[in-house]
């Protein structure tokens, strides 16, 4: 997720959160001051009703008191006016559906006073009034308002309410809370809206800013990483900002500059040294190469100036001629020896590879064991052949393929000079169209000192004049023109295994495994 939209959505988060908690105080606190302006203004109406109809409760005067609640029932905002006695016989009312009616001590308004046995003489200012449903559903604000018993009433002649007597009844107001309940909505829906617009402008201002400050100019960076990560440090990046962004990109830039010039400086000093170690190499194979001419050399040398004294005298007898054969029987072996090397080194040179052609692998390998099957009765050894079943074809230079395992196949019989077990195991892999072939033997294995070194050219484990060391570098060479890659596994003392991969062609017949095995005589078991 882009570190921008992060942060739009964290600032976005934190915005919701906090204006839907401010709205909803906002709000709830609107309705609450507003319900307690409209109660306080109705227990005033209440007392302002009391004082209208005290003299006309004096005097006894009845019509009067009918008269002054129609007035005010007429008014805006009232349902109901109603006075009931103590015991809640209603007395005066403006619905005269309700005139001779009775209320029951035991219902909500009458509760208040009559909730425990000795009725309340007064009450507090907020027990007065209760929020009711109306029959058509909204809501009403009801208030009871005690008359009490005042020296104006029991002192008078007129009246026979005895002084004993604190409560008289009580005026039971009901205002509709509808017009207040609309004003509470319409608050409530502006703070919303307000809050919304408020959220959307922010938000947007925020996205514009994000977008043009942070999320093009991080865009940009990003896509200079990614450019030099390629490899292309001729990339700048066009930010020409006096900010903290702006002095990045500068900073990017100088940096790809100094790596530019790094890298150029580098490739000159691994130029320079590729360099020398080529001639270094050149060098080595040189002193390699003289070595093993310059002792066959010296060799053939020795043994022509002998021979030339020998032919040099006068008496030439049969024990002399023989010696000079001899002589020159040396000059010949060293003269080959020669050839090798020479040969050799041709080999390890050459570049090209012969006629290419879609051979069967297990047909050379059966011709390379055809080859070395002398050796193997020589030696007491047994070969052992694990093929996969059918033709596995390759696309590759017979002679060439056949050369590097023959050179693979004589290692092998030379590290079991007492005898021993060499196997051949071929299987593929149809998925990476590899073909894998493995070379086992028992026999005294490498060192670990050796085998990093085992495909060197020149390098050699065996005694003098056994080889020169060109054979596995020879076999290095040809399967890694073929596409191919090859690796040993050796212990000593335990055998080697050599690991030979080539492309595969295709696999005719595809069935399990065959196995088959030749004695130390050389006859094949299948």
């Amino acid at each position: 997720m882009p570190l921008g939209l992060k942060f739009f959505i964290a600032l976005f988060l934190v915005m919701f959160v906090g204006l839907a908690t401010f709205t909803f105080i906002n709000v709830r606190n609107e309705a609450r001051d507003l319900l307690e302006q409209v109660e306080l203004a109705a227990l005033r109406t209440t007392d302002l009703i009391k004082e209208s109809i005290h003299y006309s409760m004096l005097i006894n005067r009845k019509e009067d008191i009918h008269q002054i609640f129609q007035s005010f029932s007429g008014m805006p905002g009232f349902d109901v006016i109603r006075i009931y006695d103590k015991s809640g016989e209603v007395i005066f009312t403006t619905r005269p559906e309700e005139k001779l009616g009775k209320v029951s001590v035991a219902s909500e308004g009458c509760q208040v006073c009559h909730r425990s046995p000795e009725p309340l003489k007064a009450l507090a200012t907020e027990q007065r009034h209760r929020i009711i449903k109306s029959p058509d559903g909204h809501r009403v604000l009801a208030l009871i308002n005690p008359i009490e018993n005042e020296i104006a009433c029991y002192g008078s002649g007129c009246h026979l309410h005895p002084n004993e007597k604190f409560i008289l009844g009580v005026l039971d107001v009901q205002m509709s809370l509808a017009t207040v309940d609309a004003d509470i909505a319409r608050s409530r829906r502006q703070t919303i809206l307000a809050s919304v617009i408020l959220v959307v402008s922010v938000l947007s201002v925020t996205g514009f800013l994000i977008w043009t400050l942070i999320r093009a100019p991080v865009r940009k960076l990003t896509e200079g990483t990614r450019a030099i990560a390629k490899g292309n440090l001729d990339y700048t990046i066009p930010l020409q900002r006096r900010d903290e962004i702006g002095e990045l990109a500068n900073s990017f830039n100088s940096m790809t500059l100094e790596l530019k010039r790094t890298r150029e400086e580098l490739g000159r000093i691994q130029d320079h040294l590729i360099q020398m170690e080529k001639m270094a190499s050149l060098g080595k194979l040189c002193a390699t190469v003289a070595h093993e001419l310059n002792n066959p050399l010296g060799g053939i040398l020795t043994y022509a100036r002998l021979s030339q004294r020998k032919l040099a005298s006068p008496n030439l007898t049969a024990e002399r001629i023989s010696s000079i054969q001899q002589d020159l029987s040396i000059v010949a072996d060293e003269t080959s020896r020669c050839g090798s090397v020479v040969k050799n080194l041709l080999l390890f040179s050459k570049r090209q590879i012969g006629e290419f052609a879609v051979v069967d692998l297990h047909e050379i390998l059966d011709r390379c064991t055809q080859l070395v099957e002398h050796h193997l009765k020589l030696n007491n050894i047994e070969l052992v052949k694990t093929y996969q079943k059918g033709k596995v074809e390759v696309i590759c230079d017979r002679d060439q393929i056949q050369q590097a395992l023959l050179a693979i196949l004589d290692n092998a019989v030379e590290a079991m000079p007492h005898g021993g077990t060499l196997s051949i195991i071929t299987n593929s892999n149809l998925r990476k169209r590899k073909l894998k072939i493995q070379i086992q033997d028992t026999g005294s294995g490498i060192s670990p000192e050796d085998l990093v070194h085992i495909f060197e050219p020149f390098y050699t484990t065996k005694k003098e004049g056994k080889g020169v060391g060109l054979g596995l570098s020879v076999c290095y060479g040809i399967i890694e023109r073929h596409g191919g890659k090859i690796d040993v596994n050796s212990v000593v003392g335990q055998g080697s295994t050599f690991i030979i991969e080539l492309p595969l062609h295709s696999i005719e017949n595809k069935r399990p495994f065959e196995k088959s095995q030749i004695s130390t005589k050389g006859h094949d078991r299948r």
